[in-house]
């Protein structure tokens, strides 16, 4: 692994596994404990791996550390999906434990009878033909499949689709699908002054900025109504703004803002340079329109 030392190479590899393993925000101590070394080296070494963009990090009781698709690739690790590590099949919206291994695409160059054909491992009982079922982004194609079963076969552990729709994700910039100037506000802003500029700009969140157009939170309408609902009408953006801002670098790659976005459950994230100035705001709705079909991931 070029540029990473040693020691580097072996806690970002011990990161990737431990979160392979749990799909959660992993712990220095956990990658201390694999390793056999010292936490507060592990969180200083890790910090420099944050730096050159391999990690990212959430701050809090639930924080903790998740490699990046930018340390995925470094590694050039082929067993890894970009997104979910392990590629899953979907029924409907639900996560089954249905694991993909192989994907045969038949009959392509034909509209009326395209299939797909799917080694899997896992309990196949579990679907039925007729259902609704998805899956992707796959690895390096960056495909999403979206059909129905025709058959499943458990004892050939196979499964034939019909396909509806399939989509190959392209490689863009985040920088590239920001679709607006950048609106902000202010911490002492009352809500009703925020819920006015919101609307006027036809918005639904904003980053609140402090001295030296530094990140102190985001705001969006749903914080606005709760707290409208409460009674707060007087209360000010600050008391209501989320201080736990998810961003992402204007360089990443799209991938990588979708998967930051089903990690953290979040449907906009700030869009930082390389100075860490946030220079906008990229939202599940600046994908889904850049990228026909894509609300596949999403299934809306």
């Amino acid at each position: 692994m070029q540029n990473l030392s040693s020691t580097q190479r072996e806690i970002l590899l011990a990161l990737i596994e431990l979160y392979n393993k749990g799909k959660k925000m992993i712990k220095s101590k956990e990658v201390a404990d694999m390793i056999g070394k010292d936490e507060g080296t592990v969180r200083n070494i890790i910090l420099g791996l944050k730096v050159l963009g391999l990690v990212e990090s959430k701050p809090g009781p639930n924080g903790g550390y998740i490699p990046t698709l930018k340390a995925y690739e470094f590694i050039k690790n082929p067993s890894i999906s970009p997104i979910l590590d392990k590629l899953s099949l979907y029924r409907g919206n639900v996560e089954t434990d249905i694991k993909i291994e192989n994907i045969e695409l038949l009959d392509v160059t034909n509209p009326s009878g395209n299939k797909v054909i799917l080694k899997v491992t896992g309990d196949l009982r579990k679907i039925r033909p007729g259902d609704p079922v998805r899956l992707g982004p796959t690895p390096y194609s960056r495909l999403v499949i979206d059909g129905v079963v025709i058959n499943a076969d458990d004892s050939r552990k196979e499964v034939l689709i019909d396909v509806k729709r399939m989509i190959s994700v392209p490689k863009e910039k985040v920088k590239n699908i920001i679709g607006r100037r950048l609106i902000t506000l202010k911490p002492d802003m009352t809500l009703k002054e925020a819920s006015m500029i919101l609307y006027k700009e036809g918005i639904r969140g904003a980053p609140v900025l402090g001295e030296g157009e530094k990140v102190l939170g985001i705001i969006t309408t749903a914080d606005i109504i709760k707290a409208f609902f409460e009674g707060k009408y007087d209360a000010k953006v600050s008391d209501y703004m989320k201080t736990d801002v998810i961003t992402i670098r204007d360089e990443e790659d799209v991938l990588e803002a979708i998967r930051k976005m089903v990690i953290y459950n979040v449907g906009r994230l700030l869009v930082v340079d390389s100075m860490q100035r946030v220079i906008g705001i990229v939202t599940r709705t600046d994908i889904l329109k850049s990228i026909a079909g894509l609300e596949l991931l999403w299934g809306v």
